[in-house]
């Protein structure tokens, strides 16, 4: 009896000490890929940790047999191709629509997500009194499909990035505050606004 309670002691310290091993190991290659991911580019801008469904607990906090996840939002990354298809989406005559995209957080005008964070709104606009047209379809266009430039450009950067934003095409009166012109208040521009998932 004394030899069976003997090798029942030794299984449980040999049990702990592997469980202690393994949630050391889980720490370390978990903080390990996060150093990768933070430190290559393009790099994200902010990070959420959850450990053990917690969020914002130290990765030591983690069980030996819990889970250490941690969530990068990429809106900027989003907004980036949704700009840059925009841009190559553009009809081109003097360029100053394919230059007058816009990117708003929040409602305000900005030249990067740098001070974003999560719940804000990002979207982009054109605010051009013909942009509208160009949308509708009502401008007649000499390279024939670079009309609906931002609906076209929501289905491609949604069918990219689907897993990580929504991106919806609509029509709002005014963008970032700013009216151009008397009769600008009736006007509604075209915009992408850019949730994350």
């Amino acid at each position: 009896m004394a030899r069976t309670a003997g090798i029942g002691q030794q299984f449980r310290i040999a049990t702990q000490a592997t469980l202690e091993e393994t949630r050391k190991q889980l720490v370390k290659v978990a903080k390990r890929e996060h150093a990768r991911v933070m430190g290559t580019d393009p790099r994200p801008t902010s990070f959420q940790r959850f450990v053990d469904g917690r969020v914002g607990a130290v990765e030591e906090a983690v069980k030996a047999d819990g889970i250490i996840h941690y969530v990068y939002p990429r809106l900027d990354i989003v907004a980036q191709f949704a700009m840059e298809t925009l841009f190559d989406r553009s009809p081109l005559l003097s360029g100053e629509y394919r230059m007058a995209h816009q990117l708003f957080l929040n409602g305000a005008a900005v030249s990067n997500l740098k001070g974003w964070s999560t719940g804000d709104e990002v979207s982009i606009s054109n605010p051009l009194p013909y942009s509208r047209k160009i949308e509708v379809g009502s401008m007649t266009m000499r390279v024939p499909g670079t009309s609906r430039v931002y609906q076209e450009t929501a289905k491609i950067v949604q069918g990219r990035f689907g897993n990580l934003a929504s991106v919806v095409f609509t029509f709002r009166a005014v963008v970032g505050g700013a009216i151009r012109g008397s009769k600008a208040r009736d006007l509604r521009y075209p915009v992408l606004v850019i949730t994350e998932r």
